[in-house]
């Protein structure tokens, strides 16, 4: 007779990702204390939501800082490594924007490849009611249906007037 488990635990995530428990902990909690490789804690956040395991960081770690509005504009992207050093760049479509981020598809850039390093992106939009506006963003999640491959990204710095012109777009 087969008993299903009624709750999935650190153990069981632990067990699929092939490391300890407490290093599930640690990187479900985000404990500072100790450094995981990013393919180590995408793996475990990755595990986690595939069982089905209930914790804050999952729960909330999908849900949008706010709203959308469809743009459908063209911009130009720069993938930032380390300060300032360029590691790639292009042109994009800017398909949505919110007071916290956009959602960017179809880049066509020179690598068409994403560094295995910590990267940003400079973004410009060339195009439409916000021509000019620019933004350095940072990798929010990747979006991957049948149809088309596309990045959530978040404002890391946007000065005063940009911060303008998005209100005044969204609303």
């Amino acid at each position: 007779m087969d008993v299903k488990k009624s709750r999935v635990t650190q153990e069981d995530i632990a067990k699929a990702c092939k490391i300890d428990q407490g290093s599930v902990s640690r990187i479900l909690n985000e404990d500072t204390r100790d450094s995981f490789a990013d393919f180590t804690v995408r793996k475990v956040f990755r595990a986690a939501r595939e069982l089905g395991y209930l914790h804050p960081s999952l729960i909330t770690s999908n849900r949008r800082e706010s709203s959308r509005r469809k743009a459908g504009v063209a911009g130009r992207v720069g993938v930032v490594i380390g300060t300032n050093t360029v590691y790639d760049e292009g042109e994009i479509d800017i398909d949505e924007i919110s007071m916290s981020g956009m959602l960017l598809r179809n880049f066509r850039t020179k690598k068409k490849t994403l560094p295995m390093d910590r990267f940003k992106f400079d973004v410009e939009v060339t195009e439409g009611r916000l021509k000019g506006f620019k933004c350095r963003c940072k990798l929010v999640r990747f979006s991957d249906n049948e149809d088309e491959f596309a990045l959530a990204v978040k404002f890391d710095s946007l000065d005063e007037d940009g911060r303008e012109k998005i209100k005044n777009f969204v609303r």
